[in-house]
């Protein structure tokens, strides 16, 4: 979870964090940042917090089959584009499927106007990873539904 950012009814935010695999460094760079640079990206977690969906500071790829559970958060800093890559899953399926989070993977410096395809491709196969999955429930606290029967953290596949 992120210090000073609380979940609502709706939605959540974190960060995953791996011993494992350093290219899961978004909540190392997020801490890295700036103070102006993190301030600006809580309100643009805010912002999505609050229901909106997409603008100039984050976005998803909804009509991208291959992609559409991925997400984004901007930022510029000293003429280079950055940008934290994650997903939007659906954690509290089947007690509050209408609840969203979106889980923070990585960082990547971006200078083009095309998504490189290969770090939407690491955020699925992250995404999809059982010990991910567990720890999501578990980080918003569904204590109701068994881990064992759950094989997937979109509300559409159930």
């Amino acid at each position: 979870m992120i210090p000073g950012v609380p979940s609502n009814s709706r939605r959540g935010i974190a960060f995953l964090e791996s011993d494992d695999d350093c290219r899961i460094d978004g909540k190392e760079v997020f801490d890295g940042c700036k103070e102006k640079t993190r301030r600006d990206l809580l309100a643009r977690f805010d912002h999505w917090l609050s229901g909106q969906t997409g603008d100039h500071y984050f976005h998803g790829w909804p009509n991208d089959t291959e992609h559409k559970y991925c997400f984004v958060f901007k930022w510029k800093q000293a003429g280079t584009n950055h940008r934290l890559y994650g997903f939007i899953c659906n954690p509290r399926q089947p007690t509050d499927p209408r609840f969203q989070a979106c889980i923070l993977v990585l960082h990547a410096r971006k200078n083009t106007s095309d998504t490189d395809p290969s770090l939407l491709g690491l955020v699925n196969s992250v995404r999809e990873q059982p010990e991910v999955l567990k720890s999501i429930v578990s980080a918003f606290a569904i204590s109701d539904i068994s881990h064992a029967k759950r094989t997937t953290l979109d509300r559409r596949k159930r």
